[in-house]
């Protein structure tokens, strides 16, 4: 078997077994930025994430499939390596004006196919060089499969704590690939002794400080014809200032916070819930403070008001901005904490007469989790008794289609769960009022509630408010919510409201894209749940059949794996976010976390090699069963470690389940791709069907039942295979 030639290694001055680390090291830090790219470019969710994610591990399985051998012998490691890096630039910079350059304008949707089309080509183009290099790396290091396994999964923790500790907090994402470009790329041209090598990896140098240059002249072009004022990433997102004549705007991943002066949508969040209790003196407020609802909530003299905002960028910016808009966070009655509004109210000991919730819609898994059953009973605990809480959906006041309502239908029952009495104000924007007490939404009602409070107004006036508070408009909406048949609640595990959310998006496309998820929402809970299980079976049976171990063996236990773990590391996250908070800067962290795992797992497979590599595998395969046992258990909780733990221990035994297949595998076909490709291909399918499919519409319980029940079948399936087993 060929191996890394000696003149490359020597001009290099570096050991073989730097560049399975340095590939490890890369491919997890391109893949982090990508996505991250494509959340703050095109208005990513769950479902683009699960896209990009799928895509990337099947360009990998096909690039390490299909990838000759003799690629090790015509190229050099740093020719690759380069060549990656170079297509990273192009791909990043595609990302970033695929908006313009496909005639959207800015923060425009952009439509469920070309979102899917530039998620499949990015994805797929970046993707399988790398797939290709992990072969090649088997064959520069003259077939050490194992050892460039643990060198790769050990690189990718080490990019994941990189990007975690190091990047995201201080730089920008195209500044965080600029120096993960260097990173790579500068030692080797300074190690390289080949001037062709070495000109062509500072070539690369200078690529990566042009994206650090041109970070945000880029966004000025794609917010044209509006001016782009700043840009800040953050831990969390990124934001981004707009000025429109004498409007300023913010966004958040694309996505518009507030605008100032924004007078209707303040007083929408506002004044139908404090009015509810025009004595209250103890307010909380969550989001959306500095559009101008800060300023009535404390035009109520004898009112306190705690503001809670995740991220501090945004108020730094408002300052830089609109100092006047932040003048109100110096009123000695208003108290601002800066952390997220779900931990805020799970960890506080206040009390609260009036809780308004000023979010986006949900629009994802990370918004959804402020609009689930366990969200509204954690409110309910904080209200004092007869308190009222509150929050905006946008809507339509005169059409409710049938995938709004559905949409509504979700929240109203879920709040109703909870809450004895529930209101709902039509309108542009739907609010949402719910309490133990009793909750007024007459016209005469408020109307002299405003007059007694001598609120200065513009769009809540008592002329305004005898339309929209018409009692034939407040009964077509009941009308509309009540028709839906079999109304389905939103839980932290069951995050169904942002599938409604992606159905309801979806409608404003051409494409067919309303059509599929409309059919996946009619789904039987047979065809996500009963049918795989079934097919999984009867391909178990088959093969069992089989007298003769083949390599089929081997390979179904790898694909099952690559499958288990990926669907368990996207609904721990999920899990995670539901529970603890906005993911955006810590999921680097949980991801290395996993490739550690991998690392270690493999490393000790290493060591047991004397053992009986069967009886080890069958072994491996029952610690799954049991893991994905407490993994179910360990999704409702709140202790911040346990999801590290099971991410750890997760990637423990997939990588000792890669590893000892393979180990079987090789004895039977010299294929150094073919196991690495299945397991990669199994984490497609999970990538692909859980974020998308699966977690929303079968829920995180029922699908880690699923999973338990799948390699309950796989340690059945060893079992009976043991006795044609002879090592």
């Amino acid at each position: 078997m060929p191996s890394l030639p000696s003149d490359h290694s020597r001009s290099l001055e570096l050991r073989r077994s730097f560049f399975p680390f340095l590939l490890g090291f890369m491919a997890i830090s391109l893949q982090i930025l990508i996505l991250r790219e494509f959340e703050a470019s095109l208005l990513a969710n769950e479902l683009v994430y699960g896209f990009v994610l799928a895509f990337w591990l099947l360009g990998s399985s096909l690039g390490s499939w299909l990838v000759k051998k003799n690629i090790s012998t015509r190229f050099s490691p740093s020719i690759v390596y380069y060549f990656v890096l170079i297509l990273f630039v192009i791909l990043l910079a595609w990302l970033r004006f695929f908006r313009p350059l496909a005639g959207y304008l800015p923060a425009e949707a952009a439509g469920f196919l070309p979102v899917l089309l530039i998620s499949f080509l990015i994805s797929i183009f970046l993707s399988f060089p790398l797939g290709a290099l992990f072969v090649a790396n088997v064959h520069w290091l003259d077939g050490q499969l194992l050892r460039v396994y643990q060198l790769e999964s050990l690189g990718s923790a080490a990019g994941g704590l990189v990007v975690y500790l190091f990047l995201i907090p201080y730089f920008s994402n195209w500044q965080a690939a600029a120096v993960v470009i260097l990173l790579i790329s500068l030692p080797m041209a300074l190690a390289s002794s080949g001037w062709k090598t070495k000109a062509v990896g500072f070539f690369v140098c200078l690529l990566a400080l042009s994206l650090w240059l041109f970070d945000f002249p880029s966004q000025k072009v794609t917010w044209e014809p509006f001016e782009l004022l700043a840009s800040r990433d953050s831990m969390y997102s990124r934001l981004q200032v707009i000025k429109s004549e004498e409007q300023y705007s913010f966004y958040s991943n694309s996505l518009l916070i507030f605008n100032y002066p924004d007078p209707q949508l303040a007083e929408d969040s506002v004044c139908f819930s404090v009015l509810q209790r025009p004595q209250a003196k103890n307010i909380l407020l969550m989001g959306g403070g500095l559009n101008g609802s800060l300023e009535l909530l404390l035009a109520h003299p004898e009112a306190e008001i705690d503001y809670v905002e995740l991220d501090p960028e945004i108020i730094g910016l408002t300052r830089h901005y609109l100092p006047r808009a932040t003048v109100v966070l110096t009123d000695p009655r208003l108290t601002t904490y800066i952390e997220d509004g779900r931990h805020f109210i799970r960890r506080t000991d206040h009390r609260y007469q009036v809780i308004i919730s000023n979010l986006p819609e949900p629009s994802s898994a990370q918004i959804n989790r402020f609009y689930t059953v366990e969200f509204f009973a954690l409110v309910k605990e904080k209200l004092l008794p007869g308190g009222v809480f509150s929050f905006i959906v946008p809507s339509s006041e005169n059409y409710i289609s049938s995938e709004q309502a559905e949409l509504l239908a979700s929240l109203y029952y879920s709040l109703k769960s909870i809450f004895s009495t529930v209101t709902i104000i039509p309108g542009d924007s739907n609010i949402f009022l719910a309490s133990e007490g009793p909750v007024d939404d007459s016209y005469e009602i408020l109307s002299q509630r405003w007059q007694e409070a001598q609120l200065k107004t513009v769009f809540f006036r008592p002329e305004l408010l005898r339309s929209r508070l018409n009692p034939a408009k407040k009964q077509y909406l009941i009308d509309s919510i009540q028709a839906v048949q079999e109304p389905r609640l939103n839980f932290d595990n069951h995050p169904i409201s942002y599938f409604f959310w992606a159905v309801l998006w979806s409608k404003q496309f051409r494409g067919p894209e309303l059509k599929v998820l409309s059919q996946l929402n009619k789904i039987q809970t047979f065809w996500l749940f009963d049918f795989p299980l079934i097919i999984l079976l009867l391909t178990m049976l088959i093969l069992s059949l089989r007298k003769k171990v083949s390599s089929a063996t081997y390979l179904l236990p790898l694909w099952l794996m690559g499958f288990t773990t990926m669907v368990t590391e996207v609904g721990l996250i999920l899990a995670f976010q539901s529970k603890l908070g906005f993911i955006y800067a810590k999921i680097s962290l949980l991801f290395t976390m996993f490739m550690f795992g991998l690392y270690l797992g493999s490393k000790l497979t290493q060591k047991l090699q004397k053992t009986d590599s069967f009886k080890l595998l069958m072994t491996i395969q029952a610690g799954f069963v049991l893991l994905l046992m407490l993994s179910r258990l360990g999704l409702s909780s709140e202790i911040e470690a346990i999801y590290y733990l099971l991410l750890l221990m997760m990637g423990v035994l997939g990588g000792a389940i890669f590893s000892t297949s393979n180990i079987l595998l090789l004895d039977l076909r010299a294929s150094y791709g073919l196991g690495y490709a299945l397991d990669l291909f199994g984490s497609f399918l999970g990538a692909l069907l859980a974020s998308s499919i699966l977690i929303p519409l079968l829920g995180l319980n029922f699908l880690f039942s699923m999973l338990i029940i799948m390699n309950s079948f796989g340690f059945i399936y060893l079992l009976v295979r043991s006795s044609a087993s002879v090592r």
